[in-house]
């Protein structure tokens, strides 16, 4: 297989990610286009009912607007500040090994000295953010994560053992703060639970769109520079922007409003909530796959590389690093896609009186509640493991590590809704620290093991298997009844009628009954027409 497999997997994933990601856009486009042709058209103005029957009335309208304001607002500032983290990811195990030529356990323990700071960091940083605001912390971060990524310039062990370490401060700051950051101003703007769903399904296209643009651009910068600590730099320059960014756009939030008359939640309240078997369950799926994410981050470019070197031999040029994890990040987006189309068939939908409850079936059960879907989506990642240790086959190998990731675009807006739901409000950044804590714990041992050799990465990614079966059961398992139950409100029939003509009404709900007077109309039992249908042919 020749190199430019990669390239041309990126640009075959590229139009197709774009495509489906603009559909709805194109669709709304068109609709109003062809609703202003119809307007323009008839003689009488166009029925606009809807609102009374489903409930959406001038307040959720103006809602979906704070809503999409919100995301504006939010991701302008939370991609910058992504992009910079991801423009080094694909680069620092290169740097250190091939740049800096220092041995597999060397790097390992470079690698550990981030995960270290990181768990002993999640213990206080999430506490001291909500005691002292999330936007200084955001804040805190930018400048932290600059000072780790200019510490590559210096190839001094010491140097980079502390840059490692802030690098793993900052890690335990991005992945709470500006997630709690961003649900607390949601609740309190009361912008609802599944608009929630949507918006973190949003998050993980948009940060997936970054991760794209911030591998091409990682690419780019190795090119010019000549050397693989440009990434590095082009990041801190991101860092900066993003800070800028923070100060103007965001207002502080903590861990409880100042203008609330109960008092504020400390540490010992927060640990109280760690009695909710939901939160253990939470925390332990966590642990097994985001710890099983690292280590494919880790071992990936060796395994390409040496995949690659065994056929076109050992003085082969290096894989590209920079467009194989864009193609990772595209095949991510793709999953987050299929995780934000389920959800929006989980909104509510309309029900006639009298309506007959249908059985859903198990299939559609296991792909549209949020936990099943989750186990599902953990255990084939899983077996995409196996299947790249087992076959050493660089084509192999590649498409199986892009199926584990668009499995990890699933996965991540799909625990990230869960945490929303499930963890109280008080202290939600120090709790989702220590519900990191045993993800860096599971990545410090896997790390304390690692050795250069092919079958070592076959023994951990087969205990990284049995750890996601496990962990798929407690999704199925131990999250069941944590997402709210889908309701479908009834509808008043007399004002469904009072906006349609009676005969498209009778041809559609109401048949004549053979056993009662002709102008006693009932619900026909032979096809079970929802009010949208009614409305649409309307």
């Amino acid at each position: 297989m020749r190199v430019n497999l990669y390239w041309i997997t990126l640009f075959v994933l590229l139009p197709i990610t774009v495509f489906l990601m603009s559909r709805s856009l194109l669709l709304k486009a068109t609709r109003r286009f062809l609703t202003k042709t119809k307007r323009r058209t008839s003689d009488t103005p166009p029925p606009s009912p809807t609102d009374s029957i489903t409930g959406e009335d001038d307040h959720e309208r103006t809602k979906d607007k704070e809503a999409r304001a919100f995301q504006i607002k939010f991701l302008k500032v939370y991609l910058f500040a992504m992009a910079a983290d991801w423009l080094q990811g694909p680069y620092t195990y290169p740097l250190f090994k091939t740049e800096f030529e220092f041995p597999e356990k060397t790097v390992a323990s470079l690698y550990m000295a981030t995960f270290i700071a990181a768990a002993i960091s999640s213990l206080f940083v999430g506490f001291l953010a909500d005691k002292f605001g999330r936007r200084n912390a955001c804040l805190a971060f930018c400048l932290i994560h600059s000072l780790s990524a200019l510490s590559v310039l210096s190839k001094d062990l010491r140097v980079l053992y502390a840059g490692q370490a802030l690098g793993g401060l900052g890690l335990a700051m991005l992945w709470t703060v500006f997630e709690s950051w961003m649900v607390t101003e949601w609740n309190t703007r009361k912008l609802g639970d599944e608009r929630l769903g949507t918006m973190f399904g949003t998050m993980t296209r948009a940060n997936c769109s970054a991760a794209v643009v911030g591998g091409l651009i990682g690419d780019l910068a190795v090119e010019v520079s000549g050397t693989r600590k440009g990434p590095f730099v082009v990041g801190v320059v991101i860092e900066a922007v993003a800070a800028v960014m923070l100060l103007c756009c965001w207002n502080e939030n903590y861990g409880q409003p100042k203008d609330t008359k109960e008092k504020r939640k400390t540490p010992r309240d927060t640990l109280k909530q760690l009695g909710d078997i939901k939160i253990w369950a939470l925390s332990f799926i966590s642990c097994c796959w985001e710890g099983t994410n690292f280590l494919v981050l880790f071992f990936w470019p060796g395994i390409l590389q040496d995949a690659h070197r065994r056929i076109h031999g050992p003085d082969a040029e290096d894989v590209p690093y920079g467009p194989i994890f864009a193609a990772f990040m595209l095949a991510m987006i793709l999953g987050a896609l299929l995780f934000s189309a389920i959800m929006k068939r989980k909104k509510t939908r309309l029900a006639l009186p009298g309506e007959t409850a249908h059985k859903t079936s198990w299939l559609k059960k296991a792909f549209t509640n949020p936990h099943n879907l989750m186990g599902i989506v953990i255990f084939v990642g899983g077996g995409c493991l196996l299947q790249s240790a087992y076959v050493p086959i660089e084509v192999l190998a590649f498409f199986g590590y892009l199926l584990f990731e668009f499995c990890n675009g699933i996965y991540v807006p799909c625990v990230a809704y869960h945490r929303g739901i499930i963890v109280n409000e008080g202290n939600r950044a120090g709790l989702y620290g220590l519900m990191k804590l045993p993800h860096f714990l599971f990545v410090i041992i896997a790390l304390a093991t690692a050795v250069e050799d092919p079958r070592h990465r076959q023994t951990v990614f087969v205990a990284c298997f049995s750890t996601l079966v496990a962990a798929s059961l407690a999704s199925i398992i131990g999250l069941r009844g944590s997402a709210p139950e889908e309701k479908r409100p009834e509808i008043d029939l007399e004002q469904l009628m009072e906006m349609s003509d009676g005969d498209s009404f009778r041809e559609k709900i109401l048949l004549p009954s053979t056993s009662a007077s002709a102008s006693t109309p009932t619900l026909s039992t032979t096809r079970p027409t929802t009010a949208h249908e009614i409305i649409m042919d309307k």
